[in-house]
Parts: C-alpha cells; sequence; structure tokens
C-alpha cells in the first residue's frame, strides 16, 4: 500500500510539481491553505505532511503549532517548504518541530531523498514505539500481577482474612467510581488499596491471629504495620501515592487514629475511603475471635461512626451502596480475575497455611483444578463413565528456575496452564504440584483418540512456546493410560501413566506414550526368559546387518559389547543378567526402581575388573558380560555384586537375582 504525502502549498506550481515528481511512489492528497489542511486531517491522517511556510490566512509556522497541541496530529512527521534559504529560517523550522526542509524549486533527487530518509526514520520510530509500548503493557501486567501476588501473601498471614485485599480495592474502586472520578484516578485507588496491608508482612504471625487480647507490645507492633507499610512503598512510582493508602488508613476522621492523628480533611482522601471501606470488609467477615457480623449491626455500626471514626459524607455513599446490593455485585466481579502468575511462597518465602491450599477447588497459581479438587472430579468420572488419564510434565523445569528465578518458572507454568485451558475446555485438569499436571478426558478409552488429542495439546504448546521465551527451554512429556485396559481405579491409572511418563522421559525424541504392560519384570521366571532371548539374538547376528533392533532404546549397545569382546578374545564368554523385582510381588514405583537400578550400577561397576563391560537392559535389569571367568568362579563375582547392592542400596522392598548363560 502507498504511503500518503498531504502537501500544503498556496502555490500552483509548487503543488503540480510536487504531485508530477511524488504520484509515482505515494499516494499524493494536495491543498492549498491551512484550513483546508484541517478539514483534511479531520478525516484522514496521512504518513507525511510537506507544508509551505509562507501562506496567506494561516502560515505554515502556525499550522505547525496547531498540529504539535493536538494529540492525533502531533505525531505526523511534518517537512517545510519554502524559498527562504536563511540560517535563521532553518533554525526556526526544526525549532517548532519539523524533521526536515526542502527549498524551492525542488530538487527532484534531494526532495525523494529526504522525503524517503524521513519516512524511514518514522517507520523506526513508530516501531521502536510499538515495541516500547509492548514492553510497557508487559510490565504493566507483570507489576499488577506482583501486587496481587503480594496483597495474597498478605492475606495469607492471617487465616481470616482471604481475600480481604482484594475486597478493600474493589470497594474503593466502587467508591472512586460513584465520586465521579476519572479513570486514571479510580485505578490508582484500586492498587492502593490493594497494598495497604503491605506492612503486615513485617508483623509475627502468632500476634495477628492472637485470640485474646493484644498486649501493649504486641499493639505497638500492629500499629507498626502502616509505617512499615509507607516505608516498603515509598519508592514505587508506578503509580502516585501508593503509599498514602497504608500509611494513613488507621487514621479517624476525629483525630484519634494512627500513626500521626490526623483529622478530617487533613487525611487523604484516598485513605479516607480506605480506612472506611477496609473497617467494613472487616466487620463482614470472620475473624479470629468473633464471627462476622449481620448486615443490620455493620449498618448501625457505620451510622454511629459517622464523624468520628470516619468521614460522614462517605459514610452516606457507601451506606446507599450498601442498600442497592453493589457490594457484592462488585466483589462477584473481582473473584473473576484470573489467579496471580507468580508464587508468593516463592517471591517472600512465606509458607501459606496448607490446610487452606489443599481444600481450594483451584490451584492458586495456575487457575487450573486444585490437586484434591481435580482428583475427586476424576474418581467420581472414572466411577461412572471411564476415560482416559495423561499427566502432562515440563522437562527441564528446574533449569528454568535456576537460570531465570522463580518468577519465570511461575509464569510457565501459568503458560502450560493456559494451553491446557484452550485445548482441554471440556475435559478435567488439574495441577497436581510442582511442574506436573493431570488431564482427564471423560469416555476417551482408544488411543488413536488419545493421540488426536494429545497432538492438539503439543502444537498449542508449540504455538505458545513461539510468543514466551522462556517455554522454549521446556518440552512437554506426556503419559498416559486407559480405563479398562490398564485398569480401573484412579490409583492404578495414576500409577501406570506415571510409568509411561517415565519411558518417555527417557527418550528425548519421544513426547508422548502409554502405558506397557510388559514394561517391568515382576518375576525371577521373566528374568531367565529375557536371558534366553538375548542368548538367540546373539548367536542369530550374521542374520543381521548393523545393530538388532530390541524393545527399548538402551538395549541397542548390548549387540555391540558381546560381539566386539568374543570375537576379540578366544575365551569363553559368561552374560549375566541381574534383575531387580519387589520381595513381596506389589508393584513399584518407576522412583524408587531407578534408585535401586543406580545402586545396582554402582555395585557392579566397583565389582568388576577391568575388562568386563555391563550395560542396562530394561529398567529393572543390568546386562553384565565376563571374559575368561569360569563357570565356578561366577558365585563369587555375583555375591560381591549383590552384597555390594545391599549395602548401598540400604532397603529391604526391592531385591535382586541373576541368570547366567555361557557364550
Amino acid at each position: 500500500m502507498k504511503r500518503i504525502i498531504l502537501i500544503v502549498d498556496d502555490d500552483r506550481l509548487s503543488l503540480s510539481t510536487a504531485q508530477n515528481l511524488l504520484g509515482d511512489m505515494y499516494k499524493v492528497v494536495a491543498v492549498n491553505s491551512g484550513k483546508q489542511a484541517y478539514k483534511y486531517l479531520e478525516r484522514h491522517t496521512p504518513d507525511l505532511i510537506l507544508l509551505d511556510i509562507n501562506m496567506p490566512e494561516i502560515g505554515g509556522f502556525e499550522v505547525m503549532a496547531r498540529l504539535q497541541t493536538d494529540p492525533r496530529w502531533k505525531k505526523i512527521p511534518v517537512i517545510f517548504l519554502t524559498a527562504d534559504r536563511s540560517s535563521e529560517t532553518e533554525v526556526e523550522c526544526f525549532r517548532v518541530g519539523a524533521c526536515d526542509f526542502i527549498t524551492k524549486p525542488f530538487e527532484p533527487q534531494i526532495m525523494l531523498s529526504r522525503i524517503k530518509s524521513t519516512l524511514e526514520l518514522d517507520s523506526y520510530r513508530k516501531d521502536l514505539q510499538r515495541r516500547l509500548d509492548e514492553k510497557t503493557r508487559e510490565m504493566e501486567r507483570i507489576t499488577i500481577q506482583a501486587i496481587m501476588t503480594v496483597a495474597n501473601t498478605v492475606d495469607a498471614k492471617d487465616d481470616y482474612t482471604k481475600g480481604h485485599s482484594m475486597r478493600v480495592a474493589a470497594y474503593s474502586e466502587l467508591m472512586a467510581q460513584r465520586l465521579g472520578w476519572s479513570e486514571e484516578e479510580i485505578q490508582n485507588i484500586y492498587y492502593v488499596a490493594m497494598l495497604h496491608d503491605v506492612g503486615k508482612i513485617g508483623v509475627p504471625d502468632a500476634v495477628l491471629n492472637k485470640p485474646f487480647k493484644l498486649t501493649d507490645l504486641e499493639f505497638r507492633l500492629i500499629q507498626g504495620h502502616t509505617t512499615m507499610g509507607a516505608e516498603i512503598l515509598k519508592d514505587f512510582k508506578m503509580f502516585p501515592n501508593v503509599n498514602v493508602g497504608a500509611k494513613y488508613h488507621h487514621e479517624r476522621y476525629d483525630g484519634k487514629g494512627y500513626p500521626e492523628g490526623l483529622k478530617a480533611e487533613s487525611i487523604p482522601l484516598v485513605a479516607r475511603i480506605i480506612a472506611l471501606v477496609d473497617s467494613y470488609d472487616a466487620m463482614t467477615s470472620n475473624r479470629v475471635y468473633r464471627r462476622r457480623l449481620s448486615d443490620d449491626i455493620v449498618m448501625k455500626e457505620l451510622e454511629k461512626g459517622k464523624g468520628s471514626q470516619w468521614d460522614p459524607d462517605l459514610v452516606d455513599i457507601f451506606l446507599e451502596l450498601i442498600k442497592e446490593g453493589a457490594l457484592e455485585k462488585q466483589w462477584m466481579q473481582e473473584e473473576d480475575m484470573a489467579s496471580p502468575i507468580f508464587d508468593s511462597e516463592k517471591i517472600l518465602g512465606v509458607t501459606m497455611g496448607s490446610e487452606s491450599v489443599l481444600d481450594a477447588p483451584t490451584d492458586y497459581l495456575t487457575g487450573v483444578l486444585s490437586k484434591r479438587k481435580g482428583e475427586n472430579e476424576i474418581k467420581a468420572s472414572l466411577r461412572e463413565i471411564g476415560g482416559c488419564l495423561m499427566i502432562l510434565d515440563l522437562d527441564h523445569f528446574k533449569r528454568i528456575n535456576q537460570r531465570h528465578g522463580h518468577l519465570a518458572g511461575d509464569y510457565a507454568l501459568k503458560m502450560t496452564a493456559d494451553v491446557l485451558r484452550e485445548v482441554c475446555s471440556k475435559d478435567i485438569v488439574c495441577r497436581t504440584g510442582g511442574d506436573e499436571f493431570l488431564l482427564f478426558a471423560e469416555g476417551m478409552r482408544s488411543r488413536d483418540a488419545a493421540v488426536v488429542k494429545v497432538n492438539e495439546i503439543l502444537e498449542a504448546f508449540e504455538k505458545k512456546q513461539e510468543e514466551a521465551d522462556v517455554l522454549k527451554e521446556t518440552k512437554l512429556s506426556i503419559g498416559i493410560s486407559l480405563s479398562g485396559v490398564d485398569g480401573y481405579e484412579y490409583e492404578v491409572l495414576y500409577q501406570r501413566a506415571d510409568k509411561a511418563l517415565y519411558h518417555v522421559k527417557q527418550n528425548e525424541n519421544v513426547r508422548y506414550g502409554f502405558y506397557q504392560s510388559t514394561g517391568m519384570v515382576h518375576t525371577p521366571e521373566q528374568s531367565k526368559n529375557d536371558l534366553d532371548t538375548v542368548i538367540n539374538l546373539i548367536r542369530q547376528r550374521h542374520e543381521h546387518h548393523g545393530a538388532f533392533q530390541v524393545d527399548y532404546g538402551e538395549f541397542a549397545h548390548i549387540y555391540e559389547f558381546v560381539t566386539r569382546i568374543s570375537e576379540r578374545n578366544q575365551q569363553k564368554t559368561q552374560l549375566l543378567l541381574f534383575t531387580l523385582f519387589s520381595s513381596d510381588g506389589s508393584d513399584i514405583r518407576l522412583e524408587r526402581m531407578e534408585t535401586a537400578m543406580q545402586c545396582m550400577e554402582q555395585a557392579i561397576c566397583k565389582s568388576l575388573r577391568g575388562v568386563d563391560v555391563g550395560t542396562r537392559y530394561s529398567s529393572s535389569q543390568f546386562l553384565v558380560v565376563l571374559m575368561g571367568a569360569e563357570r565356578e568362579n561366577i558365585r563369587v563375582v555375583t555375591d560381591r555384586i549383590i552384597q555390594n547392592y545391599f549395602k548401598l542400596y540400604g532397603g529391604k522392598d526391592i531385591t535382586v537375582t541373576f541368570d547366567v548363560a555361557d557364550y
């Protein structure tokens, strides 16, 4: 699309010359006066204005002054046209805000060059402004989320004040609207109110939650949260006077408040509003020392405190809001807001009450269902319908926290949850903790359907990676189990999806996998069969070209180990297959088996000679090749390995057996 150039000049020859010169490259609009220029600009926005200085009625400098004062036009680049070549005129052109000037009569190449340069510079400016605006919006979003996180952290110190800061912010916002404040002022008081109690971070929990009368020292600690909050917020510049609400929200209209005993109008209006709505929320919430008060009692208390505790005019407005039911509607809107993206426990080192977090219906960080709520819904669905269970895990998540901090890690989790909400809106999705999510697709019983769902998730995740750089450092791994096929109870399906996930994470190129019932060895009889399989594969090696294919990727090394050693040495080779299995026949979690396997590897490495080799055969088996060992000496080697294993492992739940074959 051609760029639009508006030419303003009372000289018809100049207009005609400019149109002929520029018409092939640009869309040229010509007007012969300042008034016509204003009319055109009311309806259109050109990319560049060529403006003559000397015109009757309204001169070029006067037009420029008007352009500079109107926010619609002030960023349009302007080049002056003039026959005056004096240095004073040149200086004045730049002083009033022009990007350049072109002297008359026009030199075609100079004119085209200067217009091109000006438009290119303006494009760069717009691009930089766009990027700056994007960064500003991102910083505002992060700042706002951080404010919400801090507010939630403060509220979490007192089990009875959950949501207090958000409610006070919502009520303050509503009061500001009724007072006819500007949109910017309304937004400002919202965040000032959100942080009004930030100073409580420095008050011991035992004092905040004390069910009995406070001592003088404890009361002074409580009072100190106002000045402490003001000190914390004094350098916060994003919202003006943000520390005012924190410092003065406990001042009283009669001057008997704290910390400075301000009276009436000397108390900032923002603080007077917050003081009123803060008291209202305190009265209508359950506290450690009493149950919430009824609406009738609350309204009587507000009437009683008019002119003494609170600004009487503000109380009248607030009472009207209560009678209209406006406060309840406002708070319901606030509850619909997204959960904070940052983990307040990680930011400030505050431990939330574990019971309240567990009992919450949604995960406070990501907004999906909480672990307890999600598991309960999945169990109920399994009893009635059945379906497909998926465990989703972010690979290398710990690396994100280590490199970029926990804020970035929390952001990655939030973005992952957004993907799951987008793709799986009809499914049950919950976060089970850390970087793990659960997805249950009701009624899904086939692998084909599960693969379609998984591919949708992975595709959406890849798109999200393009939007968020931090996600590019991780991958999504998915383990899958199907009800009916892999079990019926939630615990069984979870364990089997977990096993599938384990095998997925062992292979960097695989993103998802289904539970395989043959993926774990449970009995010594199975171990002997596995060793016979290895022997047959080795004996039939001449029928193979290259490495043979077996069930697990790590088995590919076995063929090379055995054939290389047996062909190089004319000594008898012994194959030992060590197998780990449950002592009582029960299922073993993959993490526990992996620990045992690591101990087995260490035991074998400590016990073997330099000429012996070994490799993993499966997730619970280790294959050892002994060169030149006599059959009668095998027992000595195996006893040493087994003894070292039990010393390293220490447990009795996973025992070990071995099988021997000559080659």
